[in-house]
């Protein structure tokens, strides 16, 4: 049976600002991860997060909940979140679902 693949996320520091870079498929299996990461960053006092979604192949329901509930977190907790530059893939389904009206997206530069 084949294991299954765990979502490479890069990170990037600067100031009180992070640059979170998931790689891979964020799904069921590979949210925990990603959520885990959002958390670690913000034990760590940095007020904004930025999540680069250019390098996800594929994303699931359960990725739009932790999106939306992170968004969610930040207008409660006062820290700031940004989607960037989301792939085809996750552009599509973030417009099928009618996300995209309910998230914080950025452009590149983090506007």
């Amino acid at each position: 049976m084949a294991e299954p693949s765990l979502l490479k996320i890069e990170r990037d520091v600067q100031a009180d600002v992070v640059r979170l870079s998931p790689v891979g498929e964020l799904d069921l299996a590979t949210v925990p991860q990603l959520e885990q990461e959002v958390m670690t960053m913000l034990s760590r006092d940095l007020r904004d997060v930025v999540i680069d979604l250019s390098g996800l192949t594929f994303i699931d329901s359960s990725a739009l909940r932790l999106f939306l509930m992170l968004n969610q977190r930040a207008a409660d907790e006062g820290w700031r979140l940004g989607l960037v530059s989301p792939s085809e893939q996750v552009r599509s389904v973030l417009q099928i679902t009618g996300a995209e009206q309910s998230l914080p997206l950025r452009d590149e530069n983090g506007t």
